[in-house]
């Protein structure tokens, strides 16, 4: 059986438009927020804006599967790692790279 092991970097708490949070690494301290994207017209568009000192730095979507569950996120912002996958659940936001 293939294991994939997580790393967490990061925590969120729920409210009423999304989430908030923090993400705690080496190289980035941030305060986040993932506001609830209302005018969402298709399943393919985000569930969610990935904010950040009030700018857009990605776009989440919800998932759900045999774990429960989970927001994955792509970001816009330059300075963080391309094909880096984040999950949010329960224990916090976790990273894998692609």
């Amino acid at each position: 059986m293939n294991k994939r092991s997580a790393l967490i970097i990061g925590s969120l708490q729920s409210t009423e438009t999304g989430f908030t949070g923090k993400f705690d690494t080496l190289a980035i301290k941030a305060n986040v927020t993932f506001e609830r994207n209302d005018d969402k017209q298709k399943d393919s568009h985000p569930d969610y804006a990935v904010l950040s000192g009030g700018k857009e730095i990605g776009v989440a979507w919800n998932h759900e599967d045999d774990r429960g569950h989970y927001v994955s996120v792509a970001f816009e912002e330059p300075s963080l790692t391309p094909g880096l996958r984040l999950k949010t659940s329960a224990f916090g936001i976790s990273c894998m790279k692609d």
